[in-house]
């Protein structure tokens, strides 16, 4: 059983965790090293408190390999999304989705398309994740057609595609999110209405009026009619529309992404050889993409989804956080314990490393102390405003390097315009200034 010492000195454990992350994590962004070595001090720490504290050796490795063990999903999507990228441009279906977005779309407003698009796919498949997989690579490729920002687009993307993850009834997190708190579906959806309705009209202004006002977008048309106009076959869309329909099914992220895969590359004019294994276990490059990440690219995620996921279940189970979460909720004042709430979250976000354990551990620690004072849909809808959307905005989280494979662009450029991740939050606190105790 594991134990931990009194609240001062677990609190400064705490503390000293939180800042070998950041120099750790900050270390590497600095030096262009992988982010899962800035991880190592951290774990190290936490397993020699924990030794410290006369927990067994083995107890310890043990608790370290279950962690391990719960993202084995993660891990799979990972090599699933390496197998996918380079099949899907081998098959020409990457260049499909490109023409359409071409014929249909106005360059001087991509961002706006990009978060329109985002959102309703996301809506349908319910995953960020999901979404990204299948509009990332044609829609930066369209940005580099035509020189638009790809960091506008890139955060436009992630805002849209989170919108869905987070509002989508097919989402497994909103589900999450509502079972943890103890509310159904129905009373987190309508409690998470109002926020999104309003955060999704500042960013429709922002990407349709200030945005082309304030910036001075230097758009290139010169490459459309030449490369791109070309007539559409549908035939290449099927690898999509297989995928839509497995993650619909709600069949594994791993098993969807192979399937098509294998499809993609059915239908591609390419041979089976050793230069196709190169290309799925290297990944491929192909103008006007980005490189296309194959097997091998996405190893040091795979490293970073580990380390991290050991240390959460180390984390857990020491339960660290226990002595800062019994303070976070003011009866007296509902304003100050949502921005406590909110600030807690981030903290998660920035130790866990991944989108569930922030929610469920706001959700599941604060909700028998948040109902004594105030309604639970208001605690569903501080966490959705919070918890769900801070790993985007954490460079070293999960979702923000997922996000960020996807796009092939760096967390540090897109984060700042993922609208939709800041917006959300800041209004839940404005809010608070009027929402009524239950």
């Amino acid at each position: 059983m594991f134990k931990t010492l009194n609240n001062y000195r677990s609190e400064f454990v705490l503390l000293t965790l939180v800042l070998f992350i950041l120099f750790g994590i900050g270390t590497c962004i600095f030096f262009s090293l992988p982010l899962f070595l800035g991880l190592i001090p951290a774990y190290c720490i936490l397993f020699v408190y924990l030794l410290a504290l006369k927990n067994g050796f083995i107890q310890l490795l043990f608790v370290s390999l279950e962690g391990v063990l719960m993202v084995k999903e993660v891990v799979g999507i990972l090599i699933g999304v390496g197998i996918m990228l380079p099949s899907f441009a081998l098959s020409g279906t990457l260049n499909e989705i490109l023409n359409i977005f071409i014929s249909t779309l106005n360059p001087r407003y991509l961002a706006l398309f990009s978060f329109i698009f985002a959102s309703i796919l996301s809506l349908i498949v319910g995953s960020i994740t999901g979404a990204l997989c299948i509009l990332s690579a044609p829609i930066m490729a369209l940005s580099n057609s035509v020189h638009y920002p790809s960091y506008l687009v890139a955060g436009a993307l992630v805002s849209g595609a989170m919108l869905g993850d987070r509002t989508s009834v097919f989402s497994s997190a909103l589900r999450l999110t509502a079972i943890c708190v103890g509310v159904d579906v129905k009373t987190h959806f309508m409690a998470i209405l109002p926020t999104t309705i309003i955060s999704v009209i500042l960013i429709l202004i922002f990407y349709s009026l200030v945005l082309p006002l304030f910036f001075e977008l230097s758009i290139n048309s010169v490459n459309l009619n030449i490369n791109y106009l070309s007539k559409i076959s549908y035939f290449k869309l099927l690898p999509i529309l297989i995928l839509l329909v497995l993650f619909m099914k709600k069949v594994p992220l791993f098993f969807s992404f192979l399937l098509s895969s294998i499809f993609a590359l059915i239908i591609s004019s390419v041979s089976f050889n050793i230069n196709l294994m190169q290309y799925i276990f290297y990944g491929i490059s192909i103008w006007p993409f980005n490189h296309l990440n194959g097997i091998f690219s996405m190893l040091p995620l795979v490293a970073l989804v580990c380390i991290s996921s050991a240390f959460n279940s180390l984390l857990q189970k020491s339960r660290l956080l226990d002595s800062f979460i019994k303070r976070i909720i003011n009866p007296k004042s509902y304003n100050q314990s949502v921005f406590r709430v909110i600030v807690l979250n981030l903290i998660s976000s920035m130790l866990f490393c991944n989108q569930a354990l922030p929610i469920m551990l706001a959700a599941q620690q604060l909700r028998n102390e948040w109902k004594k004072s105030f309604s639970l849909s208001l605690l569903s809808r501080v966490i959705a405003d919070s918890a769900h959307v801070f790993p985007g905005i954490v460079p070293w989280n999960l979702l923000a390097q997922i996000c960020a494979i996807l796009l092939g662009v760096k967390p540090i450029y897109y984060i700042p315009f993922a609208l939709l991740l800041w917006i959300l939050p800041i209004t839940n606190l404005l809010f608070s200034f009027f929402a009524q105790k239950d």
